[in-house]
């Protein structure tokens, strides 16, 4: 799974706006270093998936639309690019022919399972200094 530049931006839009309620997408664009030209898309695709409220006109701009106790950064991810999955055999067992006993699938479903769920801390966890930590690593014997 990659990050992608435009992932990037919208988690840092969704940060700024949680941190600072109520704001302009003019304002985010400078506060987190997003291009202008790319954070209209982003808005737009976030807003979309319901994480933020976009008003147009005097009193326009950008909030959040839910508390950011109840918006992740897999909410996010997924807004701008998609179900995230670490292989397709996963996400659509019908595409790989060995998927029913091939040895690497629950390996696979094990890393996509920790990745969702180190990428469903919220955004006030974030705000406030916290991320969820990794599960220290145990062999089997």
């Amino acid at each position: 799974m990659l990050i992608t530049r435009e992932v990037d931006y919208a988690v840092r839009c969704v940060l700024d706006v949680a941190r600072t309620g109520h704001t302009s997408t003019g304002a985010v664009a400078e506060r987190a270093g997003i291009p202008p030209s790319i954070l209209g898309r982003i808005v737009a695709a976030v807003s979309k998936a319901g994480i933020l409220t976009t008003r147009r006109g005097v009193k326009g701009g950008i909030d959040l639309a839910r508390d950011p106790s109840e918006i992740s950064l897999l909410d996010v991810i997924e807004a701008v690019q998609g179900p995230l999955f670490v292989n397709i055999c996963c996400e659509h067992p019908e595409t790989c022919d060995a998927a029913t006993n091939c040895p690497i699938r629950p390996v696979c479903e094990d890393a996509f399972d920790e990745l969702r769920r180190v990428f469903s801390v919220t955004y006030d966890t974030l705000l406030n200094g916290g991320h969820v930590p990794l599960r220290p690593f145990v062999q089997e014997e």
